[in-house]
């Protein structure tokens, strides 16, 4: 639900993130200005720039928004295999993006560099480590690539393509004809036997499957 529109004196850094949100969401990154978003709250621009000192400021407090929303959660167990409760999370990563498609550039672009952030991902990592997570000098780039492939997932899910990139049933069609290798690797596509969210769930786990550790995974 939107809040309230607050008066000049109770403007908030969460008003003013959520109307930014509803800006993009609504019109896309690339038509988003300071201009536009003090029009919609009815106040000067400048007015936002006592709370966000630029845009970039402001961006960054967006991507941080949207990871809180993304991950704050409480598993159903709280003793489960750690690999158990990254599947959830990336779950509801993925969820999350898919309500906000046109936040993917931001989030494709902008690493993790405020100090809520940082503070925010000890906390799961503290959780996960109680649940067997070992870590690791490369705990830091496994955790990246599960990231990156949900991003790019739900860009492949998420943004339809322009200028070109539908499919041809007759090529596919051919070359099913002509090859049983690719008959059988393009059939599961036809199918639909697998829904998008199972799609997503088979590169996590496999993701995860390879994940060094001291002990063998269980998902």
């Amino acid at each position: 639900m939107k809040p309230a529109k607050p008066t000049k004196d109770t403007l908030s850094h969460s008003y003013i993130l959520q109307i930014t949100l509803d800006l993009i969401d609504q019109k896309g990154l690339e038509h988003f200005t300071m201009r536009k978003l003090g029009q919609q709250m009815g106040v000067s621009p400048m007015a936002v720039y006592r709370y966000f000192p630029n845009q970039g400021a402001l961006f960054d407090g967006l991507v941080e928004r949207i990871w809180q929303q993304a991950f704050s959660y409480q598993p159903n167990d709280v003793s489960a295999k750690w690999q158990t409760q990254v599947v959830t999370l990336m779950k509801q990563f993925r969820q999350t993006l898919l309500l906000h498609p046109n936040i993917l550039p931001l989030m494709s672009t902008h690493p993790v560099v405020t100090k809520k952030q940082f503070n925010f991902i000890e906390k799961i990592l503290q959780n996960l480590q109680k649940n067997g997570l070992e870590i690791k000098t490369t705990t830091v780039f496994l955790i990246n690539s599960l990231t990156v492939y949900t991003l790019g997932f739900v860009w492949a899910e998420a943004v339809e393509p322009q200028f070109g990139g539908q499919p041809n049933l007759e090529l596919i069609q051919e070359l099913q004809s002509h090859s049983p290798l690719m008959h059988d690797l393009l059939q599961s596509l036809q199918s639909g036997d697998y829904t998008s969210e199972q799609q997503f769930l088979l590169g996590i786990k496999a993701i995860l499957r390879g994940w060094p550790t001291n002990k063998k995974a269980v998902i």
